[in-house]
């Protein structure tokens, strides 16, 4: 569900919401602490608090998730694996924006 509305989630949606929680500390489903940002380029990229190190895959892959969490709603990374190496995070924004439950 989109955050917005009561549409499907969007890749508008997400960059939304990395802009609502940007520069804050979230958690992924596993409990590791990261934060998110957006690039110039509208890109959502990640920095988990372990390494310091931001990490992105890209537009066209948190597209992909959009697609498949609106197919499935799945609060499980592993079935974004094909789709997302950010996975576990986009789920966690979407758990600390409260758009999903754990």
């Amino acid at each position: 569900m989109s955050p917005a509305s009561d549409g499907p989630l969007t890749y508008d949606d997400l960059v939304a919401l990395a802009r609502r929680f940007e520069g804050r500390p979230l958690q992924t489903v596993t409990g590791k602490q990261f934060t998110v940002g957006i690039a110039r380029t509208r890109e959502i990229f990640f920095t988990p608090a372990s390494s310091g190190w931001g990490q992105a895959d890209g537009r066209k892959a948190a597209e992909r998730f959009a697609e498949r969490y609106n197919e499935i709603g799945s609060l499980r990374p592993k079935d974004y694996a094909d789709v997302s190496r950010n996975s576990s995070y986009l789920i966690g924004l979407l758990i600390g924006a409260g758009v999903a439950d754990k």
